[in-house]
């Protein structure tokens, strides 16, 4: 029956949505088919009509020529779902994926007379499906691996359908509503609401810094980022979002602003101060720009704050010597860190050139350098005319006595004596004005560093015991600068724990001469601030040794006092959580002193912090890793980098356990390490599983190598008895059983190799021989069996390797499998070696079709398969076993490849 003449027949199979293509159940040649099984084929149909199946699917008949024989034999359909096919349409190879059916078609006797082939191509569904699979990966990794919370609510924000809180909000892992009167903090409820509102009307993402109630109840800040998910009509299907825990940030910020305003109250404070004096007080920075002047110094110059501050010299007015004379000193004071003293004449925007005396200090900051230079300068004009007055009396006077010498050379004697006696006065009154002027510099340089350190004063007198304070001191007391205040009412506004304490500090220092250095909290008078203060005392004594005066001064430490609190507590809260985590933690010094220890850590050693750290943590370690781990820590150390080892500590017991250790070291602004942190994890139950596994992978390799023995046996008997009979059906059925025998025992014999090499069975026997040697079993073991190439050996060099020489020759014949089976048939192989650094280099070299970049770096990783190598067989064994094979030989392997034109894999040992 020729189905061509069946009219009806043929419009119902080219009106089909699905390729069809209608098969002689005897010859398999092809007698009916549609334009949709041409598209698939990608052939033209005289290529496929009257010919048999498998001349035009050459490429497949190995896969599916068995089950298309088994239909007619049984009368069964056999059914591909998504199958991947490699097929040569339009003259490329392509995969493909299809499914298919091979559905018999049987006569009113029930005999198999056609075979009917239904084919769908699902290559692009099957390519999206992945691709959104890949995507959704892609999506679930990320989100597992950032530290936000992660959240996805409905198209209106009443449902919120899941909420992972990373312990930063309370988890939903079901729809609920009410959501945002759970988490979000009622202060900010409404404006919340109202930029979801916005988002939602603009179909736009909405994002916002708020309050919310944490896990525990207590407020926190975050920053919440939602997308809206749209459908095709841009209709919004739900919103997915993270939230940032942005807490701390804020905190910081809320300090940093408390700070800035504590700052400029020192500010004025200092101001009200500076400008109520007549002496001229001013600061410069380190490129002689003032920063600050008081008003003295504005009026003198006749200038506003604004046309001054940020200005040099010479733009407030100086003459080029008078602002080189001050830069110049002002280099000096930052080199010595030293001050200067000097006198200068300068023009007052009212009153003239005026004289004056001006002294300039060094500021420091807290390590010690010179930040900026402060002066005083005080208006000697008045001074310097008395001076002058006197100056010029003394020379009328000199004259009068020299005429009077004249004439009274009678009183010759006497005048001599006189001008003796004038002359001891004018010493005198040189040193006592030498002296003055010490004390005024000495005097205005602490004037100057008590008001820079914002410090209170106080002075006790010896004989009325009056309390003499500074505004300062009355301000952290909490009184205003006019009220009087006594040694009494100050210890008064000392808190009760710490009243009796510096009570008996100051007595104490008083009558027995002692240390008056002492740290208490006082609570201001009118403010109610509670301060801590830390005040220092000097006592002196006449020269008989009694008390003469008691001065001192007192400093606020409150925010250094809390920050130490907070970072006691922030300490302790540390140490509480490393106690709740299952993991053993520990903190060490740079040095490696080991300064913390969590309860898990004590437990596993049955120690005491102090007995665990004398004792070492090193010595509870496998004497085999300890050289190891001491050369990779002092690695880590050096690049600043974590270490991740797998190693054993001895427990309780006595006995060794498997664990996962982790340092990671903590790094300062320059990089260097500060801190170690170490997390190490019990896996000696992950251990003892994968023992089991490679126990049972061995089992099962060695259990089914016997049966396939016993089955390739057969074989070759039937292959002998078979002799020289012509029957090519049964000869190719059983060259292809063999193939597959032989397929099946390499694949058996890998999973078996893996197992001996991760339980340290597979031995390896090193002794010296020769790379030709190798190369020459090489090319006679794999010239016969891979015919469908040429296999050129390259290398001429005789060079002597010392290793296993059959461990080295089973790598080189994977490689030369791996690049037969990976390149098209009729191409060449070249086999080469080469000498480099004291080494040998190996290098399998195809052209087939290259390895993907990302594939690279993961081709010799156990079990890693390449997604567009799903057409060739194989468990990604081979290459991991061959890069565990030159490891264990102190050589490396590696390769270099590219899509479309080739790989060459390299492997490198060390020479004999």
């Amino acid at each position: 029956m020729n189905l061509q003449d069946n009219e009806l027949l043929h419009t119902i199979v080219q009106s089909a949505p699905i390729g069809i293509c209608i098969l002689d159940a005897f010859t398999f040649k092809a007698e009916m088919l549609n334009d949709k099984f041409l598209e698939i084929a990608g052939k033209p149909k005289e290529a496929i009509i009257g010919k048999w199946y498998w001349d035009p699917f050459a490429e497949a008949r190995t896969y599916y020529e068995a089950a298309m024989v088994g239909v007619v034999q049984t009368g069964e359909a056999y059914y591909a779902e998504e199958a991947e096919l490699m097929l040569i349409r339009h003259g490329r190879e392509e995969i493909i994926v299809v499914t298919f059916v091979y559905a018999p078609v049987k006569d009113e006797t029930g005999k198999v007379t056609k075979l009917a082939i239904w084919v769908l191509e699902n290559t692009r569904q099957v390519k999206e499906r992945k691709a959104i699979s890949a995507s959704e990966q892609r999506l679930r990794a990320l989100v597992t691996a950032t530290s936000d919370v992660t959240y996805s609510v409905s198209a209106d924000w009443q449902i919120m359908n899941e909420l992972d809180g990373r312990g930063f909000l309370k988890d939903t892992d079901k729809p609920i509503t009410g959501w945002r009167e759970r988490n979000v903090h009622p202060d900010d409820l409404d404006k919340v609401n109202a930029a979801i509102e916005e988002a939602i009307k603009a179909k736009k993402i909405f994002q916002l810094e708020h309050r919310v109630l944490r896990t525990d109840g207590s407020p926190g800040w975050t920053f919440s980022r939602a997308v809206p998910i749209l459908d095709n009509e841009s209709n919004i299907v739900e919103w997915f979002g993270t939230a940032s825990d942005i807490t701390q940030r804020k905190q910081v910020e809320e300090a940093l602003q408390e700070v800035r305003q504590q700052a400029d109250q020192q500010k004025r404070v200092y101001e009200a101060i500076t400008s109520g004096t007549p002496d001229l007080m001013y600061v410069w920075d380190l490129d002689y720009r003032f920063t600050y002047v008081n008003s003295a110094l504005l009026s003198m110059w006749g200038k506003t704050w604004d046309t001054a501050i940020g200005k040099g010299l010479r733009e407030n007015g100086y003459e080029e010597w008078h602002a080189q004379m001050h830069e110049r000193e002002i280099d000096q004071v930052r080199a010595t860190k030293q001050s200067v003293r000097g006198e200068v004449s300068f023009p007052h925007a009212t009153l003239g050139r005026r004289i004056y005396d001006y002294i300039l200090i060094p500021v420091l900051n807290e390590t010690g350098e010179v930040e900026a230079v402060a002066g005083t300068t005080r208006d000697v004009t008045e001074r310097k005319q008395m001076e002058q007055a006197l100056a010029q009396s003394s020379e009328e006077l000199q004259a009068i006595n020299e005429e009077m010498a004249a004439t009274n050379e009678e009183q010759a004697a006497s005048n001599e004596e006189l001008t003796a006696t004038n002359q001891e006065l004018a010493s005198v009154n040189q040193q006592l004005q030498k002296a003055r002027r010490q004390v005024e510099k000495s005097e205005t340089a602490l004037r100057l560093a008590i008001e820079a350190a914002n410090f209170g004063t106080w002075f006790i007198n010896s004989e009325t015991r009056e309390f003499i304070t500074d505004t300062r001191l009355k301000e952290l007391f909490g009184y205003y600068p006019d009220e009087p205040l006594s040694i009494e009412q100050a210890i008064a506004q000392i808190t009760e724990e710490y009243r009796g304490f510096v009570s008996d500090k100051l007595e104490n220092a008083i009558y027995n001469h002692g240390d008056y250095d002492v740290t208490y909290p006082v609570k201001g008078l009118h403010d109610q601030q509670l301060r801590w203060l830390r005040a220092i005392g000097n006592l002196q004594a006449d020269p008989s040794g009694a008390f003469s005066a008691f001065t001192g001064v007192v400093m606020d430490i409150t925010q250094q006092h809390l920050a130490a609190q907070k970072m006691e507590d922030s300490e302790k809260h540390f140490r509480y959580l490393a106690d709740l985590v299952p993991a053993k933690i520990s903190n060490a010094l740079p040095s490696g002193e080991v300064t913390f220890f969590n309860k898990q850590w004590l437990d596993y050693a049955g120690m005491n912090f102090e007995d665990l750290r004398d004792f070492g943590y090193h010595a509870m370690m496998h004497p085999d890793e300890i050289p190891e781990f001491a050369e990779k820590l002092r690695e880590a150390a050096t690049k600043g980098m974590a270490l991740e080892s797998e190693m054993r500590f001895k427990d309780i017991n006595g006995n060794y356990r498997w664990h996962l250790n982790i340092a990671s070291p903590v790094l300062n602004e320059e990089g260097e390490i500060t801190m170690w942190v170490g997390s190490t994890t019990d896996i000696q139950r992950m251990k003892e599983e994968e023992q089991r596994k490679s126990d049972f992978i061995g089992m099962v390799s060695h259990e089914l190598k016997t049966p396939l023995t016993s089955l390739n046996a057969y074989l070759q008997v039937m292959q002998a008895k078979l002799g020289k009979a012509d029957d090519q059906f049964i000869e190719r059925s059983l060259e292809q059983s063999a193939k597959q025998v032989k397929k099946m025992t390499a694949m058996i014999n890998g999973f078996l190799n893996v197992s001996r090499l991760e339980s340290g069975q597979i031995a390896i026997s090193k002794a010296p021989f020769d790379i030709q040697e190798l190369f020459a079993e090489a090319r006679e073991e794999v010239n016969p069996m891979h015919t469908a190439h040429t296999i050129t050996f390259a290398c001429k060099s005789s060079v002597s390797i010392f290793g296993d020489h059959d461990k080295i020759g089973q790598v080189l014949n994977n490689l030369i499998s791996n690049a037969v089976k990976y390149s098209r048939p009729g191409t060449e192989i070249v086999v080469n070696c080469r000498l480099e650094n004291k080494q040998v280099v190996i290098s399998v070299s195809d052209v087939g079709i290259g390895i993907k970049p990302d594939d690279v770096k993961h081709v010799f990783d156990r079990y890693y398969r390449a997604d567009s190598l799903g057409h060739v067989s194989g468990f990604g064994i081979g290459l991991y076993l061959c890069a565990e094979i030159i490891r264990r030989h102190d050589g490396k392997i590696w390769v270099e490849s590219q899509i479309e034109k080739g790989s060459t894999f390299y492997f490198s040992l060390p020479l004999n």
